[in-house]
């Protein structure tokens, strides 16, 4: 993805961001998150770990930094993230920051349960 295409991404509203987010992934069925022999975390928000996802691959890579470094982008299928990910994460109380940037002074962090509704619904345009 070339640099202008991603500033403009960048200079979207976090709403938008989060929309370009559920369409992506519904659309290719995948989502991406950074691992390194374990997933890349934000540490706590109200005694929530956040864990970020990103809808292309690029956008996870271009937010390694020396806090992640070492961690590459690895997709994850969108039917395990519905059926595995965010149920699991609900359960341990953590919360997701959707296509999160940390140059960003705003990013969405949401609970799994209201992301997979987002998911299904975003889903049933596809039907």
């Amino acid at each position: 993805m070339n640099e202008h295409k991603v500033q403009s991404i960048l200079k979207l509203s976090k709403e938008e961001r989060y929309g370009y987010f559920v369409d992506k992934i519904v659309d290719f069925e995948k989502v991406w998150g950074l691992n390194n022999d374990g997933w890349a975390i934000l540490g706590d928000q109200e005694n929530s770990t956040v864990m970020p996802f990103w809808p292309e691959e690029h956008f996870a890579e271009r937010c390694i930094s020396e806090e992640w470094k070492g961690y590459k982008p690895q997709a994850i299928s969108l039917q395990d993230f519905l059926d595995k990910w965010l149920p699991g994460m609900e359960k341990d109380n953590r919360l997701v920051a959707v296509f999160y940037f940390p140059e960003l002074k705003e990013n969405i962090i949401i609970s799994p349960q209201e992301l997979k509704s987002a998911i299904q619904e975003g889903q049933k345009e596809y039907l």
